[in-house]
């Protein structure tokens, strides 16, 4: 148990941690952004450079002037590995401490063999590739679909991956590699990835929606990843609609695999992925417009709610949506526009980045936590 004297200068160095993570910066810079004295400042410095997470730089003035130093993340203190249980497949990343990708992974499910050996390759694939650059990996993090219980490590209940109900993958992945672990919801680790490597670098607010089989947000307020009291805040696909007279979720409706689905049906021509609808036929894509129409006013309800809820303007769709077309992007738009409670300027748009957000997130947040544990027991 901390004193109230450990837990305040822990709750400190953690903010200039947050700030280290971001960017590179002077002590005098921590000081003004955080309004900590210089001597914390000093003391919470001198810690991070026991521990050897940070290392101090020269900057050379543009005119006339003494050098200044910097502080920033030693790029080599920790490997690690994120990676993305998907519903189809399992990818995985390498970075540095700096954030910076090193290695990309991604390896389909195999029938008959047991999902978490795909998880298994991927880490293992990772792990070879670091050891053969001299790179030690010290973190291994997970985004997964929810639900989840975090604080154990245990994958619950995950609507269509059974294979993971109730499966203990901290606890396994420790016993297994002897490293940090960390498991994550997948749209969380998607706004990560997002934060850090696409269009939300610049953004203190936004809401990232992955939109798979499974489809959820992650909500990003203030820097910080909103979990909600019960650690599942975002979970949209659970959305329940009215149809037929009966009460459905929008994600067994409206998944990525029914989307596709109930397209294939209607042009009477299977697909295989969502791509596929881009090289349809003038008359196909006239044939599905009924369908796409009813999906963006459904979809348009939930991001106009979301808004409502949160009151944040800005909100990135998985890229993939993208597929589906102008008209249907369009349509999302005109029905928010029309139904806004108060008029104001927004941004939607798709996310500029892949199937690896997730595993990127996962491991950029894993590195954050990892940072912050050593931060504390060296306290």
């Amino acid at each position: 148990m901390k004193s109230p004297n450990e837990m305040v200068r822990i709750n400190n160095s953690i903010k200039v941690l947050d700030l280290l993570i971001n960017k590179e910066m002077s002590r005098v810079d921590i000081a003004e952004e955080t309004g900590l004295t210089k001597t914390t400042i000093g003391d919470i410095v001198k810690n991070f450079l026991n521990i050897g997470f940070i290392e101090e730089v020269k900057v050379s003035p543009n005119g006339v002037g003494r050098p200044s130093i910097n502080l920033k993340i030693v790029k080599d203190f920790a490997h690690v590995i994120g990676v993305g249980i998907l519903r189809d497949s399992v990818n995985g990343c390498l970075i540095d401490s700096s954030g910076k990708v090193l290695y990309n992974v991604d390896y389909p499910y195999i029938e008959g063999n047991p999902q978490i050996n795909t998880v298994y390759k991927v880490i293992d694939e990772l792990m070879r590739k670091a050891k053969l650059t001299n790179r030690e990996v010290k973190v291994i993090s997970f985004g997964v679909p929810g639900p989840l219980d975090t604080e154990k490590g245990i994958i619950k209940e995950p609507p269509k991956l059974p294979e993971f109900a109730n499966f203990p993958l901290i606890k396994k992945i420790k016993e297994k590699y002897n490293v940090f672990a960390y498991l994550g919801n997948d749209a969380d680790m998607g706004a990560i990835g997002e934060k850090y490597y696409g269009k939300g670098k610049d953004l203190d607010s936004f809401i990232y929606i992955l939109y798979d089989k499974g489809i959820g947000a992650g909500i990003i307020i203030d820097n910080h990843l909103y979990h909600g009291v019960n650690g599942y805040a975002g979970e949209i696909g659970h959305t329940l609609l009215f149809k037929n007279e009966e009460l459905k979720y929008f994600e067994d409706e409206y998944g990525i695999d029914r989307v596709i689905e109930s397209i294939g049906e209607t042009i009477s021509k299977p697909i295989k992925n969502i791509q596929e609808i881009e090289v349809l036929s003038d008359q196909e894509k006239e044939s599905i417009e009924r369908f796409t129409e009813e999906l963006s006013r459904y979809f348009a309800s939930i991001l106009l709610s979301l808004i409502h809820y949160f009151g944040i303007s800005n909100i990135f769709i998985d890229g993939r949506m993208k597929y589906l077309g102008d008209e249907f992007f369009n349509q999302l738009l005109n029905f928010i526009n029309k139904h806004m409670f108060h008029k104001h300027s927004i941004n939607i748009s798709f996310s500029d980045l892949d199937e690896y957000v997730i595993s990127r997130g996962a491991a950029k947040f894993g590195l954050i936590k990892y940072l912050k544990d050593e931060v504390i027991r060296s306290s």
